[in-house]
């Protein structure tokens, strides 16, 4: 793509490393190696980021390149929501058999304190939920391509808004990544813990 090339020689021509451009323009080392290599696009306020770092016009970067950057972004923001439709549907309708299957069907089965439903329920739930985590991680992808952290910055990307300004304001997830990944985890520790406590007393 024509603003993978532009980038690379521009920043080449001034002897800029992509550390030094992605701090000049306020986004990661990682983003400015994506646009490079034309896995994702800048957006509009990076772009005329660009054009100020690199002394040239925005039309002169970009060229050919407006019309597919605007049907990439079109595509990943319809592909986010599907994902994030497909992954509640997937873990919700996974939680309603097990629970369905194991009050409806108390047969026992002969393997311990387990019944068929119980067993039925667990054969359900478990490709359906992996169909879930694998739409959850497909939607990571996404975000990972066009640096998106917080809830904020997805918003603002579905929108075709600039990000810059939503990363600016310095969220948590931006500024200390180690520390929003480790909240993650517990938060989806605590929601698992949760679900367990729950199908444990209705069953």
């Amino acid at each position: 793509m024509e603003i993978a090339r532009q980038i690379r020689e521009r920043r080449g021509q001034l002897g800029f490393s992509q550390d030094d451009v992605a701090a000049a323009i306020y986004v990661s080392r990682q983003t400015i190696s994506n646009w490079e290599t034309g896995k994702t696009y800048p957006d509009v306020e990076s772009l005329l980021r660009l054009s100020e770092l690199f002394g040239t016009s925005v039309d002169e970067l970009v060229k050919g390149d407006a019309a597919a950057m605007e049907r990439t972004v079109a595509d990943d923001t319809r592909k986010m929501t599907w994902l994030t439709w497909a992954t509640c549907i997937s873990i919700g309708l996974a939680v309603v058999f097990f629970v369905g299957l194991s009050a409806a069907w108390d047969e026992p089965s002969g393997r311990g304190n387990l019944t068929r439903g119980t067993i039925a329920g667990a054969a359900v739930f478990v490709p359906l939920y992996a169909v879930g985590m694998a739409c959850a991680l497909a939607i990571e992808r996404i975000k990972r391509r066009h640096d998106l952290v917080t809830y904020s910055e997805i918003v603002a990307f579905s929108r075709g808004e600039a990000l810059d300004e939503v990363r600016e304001r310095g969220a948590l997830a931006r500024r200390h990544p180690v520390l929003g990944a480790a909240l993650k985890i517990v938060a989806g520790i605590a929601a698992g813990a949760f679900i367990g406590v729950m199908l444990y007393r209705l069953l």
